[in-house]
């Protein structure tokens, strides 16, 4: 009586032998086949074996890609010892069928077939219910133990000064206290066959691999390497089979009899150190969300903290010589943008308007440096251009020319023109009542880049009614999918036609017109807009 399996080889992976049981044997992509292939070019029910009258076929189930045996390509298929399966595509898993006389009760008995299946269910049950990476690994290593009847096992990890100790435990499921002592050539060995077990019997007395062998008096030693895996979708999971991808080894030996290690021996082995590969990987994965979610709880503390120093809307001019509006809109978690309005009397408001170079926590935090220099130069009620010089030397001093920044700045009086200077930033609009548009240009280059650096005021006479519109290029170069730019002479365009509405009001509208032009597109620049209406009578 014989009994029937496949040799199964995934691609970049171990091989390993599974029966071919129960009858008839579904091969497919679908988890509830009997062997899942993990590969996306597989059908989801790919192929059938069965048995009918002694003789074992293979069929094909209505599979994309077909079936081949030996080499041709086959819809129904008289199965031989050594027949060679593939499923129609270069590079994906190839089945060997193979004929193997059957175990008597005795025989399996005799090799422990029930200690092994309590020791991977052992595993299984750790799986489920351990509360450390380590409580888990030890079962592997005490499963391993048990399945080869080795002496002592070791789980050995890559680190900065090459393999590191994780587990150690002895038969028996007792930790091991003893040196390791493992000989180095053996692990270097396993090391470069990768996927492979490596096994190696020793006699008394007869040349060994390495000196530690004969020094410990080793009978046997059995390594296989554990592969960085590279986990997707369940159905995709891989294991990545490059060297440079091995990221340690289980390691056994034993110093009393040889290792038992049959070919179910062997699989069951394998099997477990691809579990410990997985382990490892999901302890690596949660780790790395861990550390992710810290930094996202992180960064909103910091938006949180960014938002609270721009102007609430109760903050802006609602009402007097002076009404005002505006927004940012970071677009990451915190931006580089900044903006501010503060009274500095009862006829004067000095503005500001910042845009960081970069994106993220670094534009961010410098924003928020050049707020509190900006407003320590405002209470002293400089003339724009001195306070743009002073600001040039605190960014120079703390990022050596790395970072810069466009400035606007204005003080407006109620009584008198406004003075303002530009730093390389947009252009702010001035809307008059007649639709007619003025382009405050820069006046000087961006703070942060030169030490010689100097910039000019100018003065602007408003009038009644005026519209101030100042923005970052947020706005401007707000992108739609077409990768169409929203662009000035839009902005200009809409500011006309609802020149009317109250700057809250137009705002939002602007808000609004930019979302639809940019139909959700991702937006790579922070978003900045303040609308400010001159009303002196």
């Amino acid at each position: 009586m014989t009994n029937a399996a496949l040799e199964v080889k995934p691609p970049g992976a171990a091989a390993f032998r599974i029966p071919l049981e129960p009858l008839p044997f579904r091969i497919g992509r679908a988890p509830e086949n009997h062997l899942v292939l993990r590969d996306n070019r597989a059908s989801r029910s790919h192929a059938i074996i069965r048995q009918e009258g002694g003789e074992f076929l293979i069929e094909d189930a209505g599979s994309r890609n077909g079936i081949e045996v030996n080499g041709v390509k086959e819809q129904f298929r008289i199965l031989r010892p050594g027949d060679v399966i593939r499923f129609g595509v270069d590079e994906s898993y190839e089945l060997t069928f193979v004929l193997e006389p059957a175990v008597s009760a005795k025989t399996q008995a005799h090799h422990g077939g029930l200690r092994k299946l309590r020791s991977m269910l052992e595993v299984a049950r750790s799986l489920q219910g351990a509360l450390s990476i380590d409580q888990v690994l030890a079962s592997v290593v005490d499963a391993a133990l048990d399945i080869t009847n080795c002496d002592r096992g070791f789980l050995l990890l890559n680190g900065e000064e090459g393999l590191e100790m994780r587990i150690a435990r002895e038969a028996g499921g007792r930790a091991l206290s003893e040196n390791l002592e493992i000989p180095a050539r053996v692990l270097n060995q396993a090391l470069r066959s990768r996927t492979d077990l490596l096994s190696m019997s020793f006699d008394p007395g007869a040349p060994a691999l390495d000196s530690s062998v004969q020094h410990l008096s080793l009978r046997s030693v059995v390594c296989v390497p554990l592969i960085k895996v590279r986990a997707g979708d369940i159905s995709e999971t891989a294991l990545v089979g490059s060297i440079a991808d091995t990221i340690g080894l289980l390691y056994l030996d034993s110093r009393q009899v040889h290792a038992e290690l049959t070919s179910t021996s062997r699989d069951l082995v394998q099997s477990l150190a691809i579990e410990a590969s997985f382990v490892l990987e999901n302890a690596r994965l949660l780790e790395e969300e861990r550390k992710k979610q810290k930094m996202e709880q992180e960064l909103r503390i910091a938006q949180a903290i960014q938002q609270d120093l721009l102007p609430e809307a109760e903050q802006y001019p609602q009402s007097g010589w002076l009404l005002a509006a505006g927004l940012s809109i970071p677009s990451r978690l915190v931006g580089g943008d900044y903006l501010d309005i503060l009274p500095a009397g009862d006829g004067r408001y000095d503005i500001v308007m910042a845009d960081v170079s970069g994106k993220g926590v670094s534009s961010a935090l410098l924003a928020g440096l050049l707020q509190g220099a900006f407003v320590m130069s405002t209470a002293e009620q400089l003339p724009p251009s001195v306070v743009l010089e002073r600001l040039n030397r605190f960014l120079l001093g703390r990022t050596n020319g790395l970072k810069y920044a466009t400035i606007f700045l204005a003080s407006i009086f109620r009584d008198a023109p406004m003075q303002w200077a530009n730093a390389g930033h947009c252009a702010p609009l001035l809307v008059r009542t007649s639709g007619e548009v003025f382009e405050l240009s820069p006046t000087g280059m961006p703070v942060g880049m030169l030490d010689v650096a100097h910039w000019r005021d100018a003065a602007l006479e408003m009038k009644s009614g005026d519209l101030l519109v100042m923005y970052t290029d947020g706005v401007s170069e707000a992108m739609n999918e077409d990768r169409e730019m929203y662009g000035v002479d839009r902005l200009v365009a809409l500011l006309r036609a609802n020149f009317h509405l109250p700057v809250t009001e137009l705002t939002a509208t602007v808000r609004a017109d930019i979302t639809v032009f940019t139909g959700g597109a991702i937006q790579r620049d922070d978003l900045t807009l303040l609308i400010l209406r001159f009303l002196p009578d």
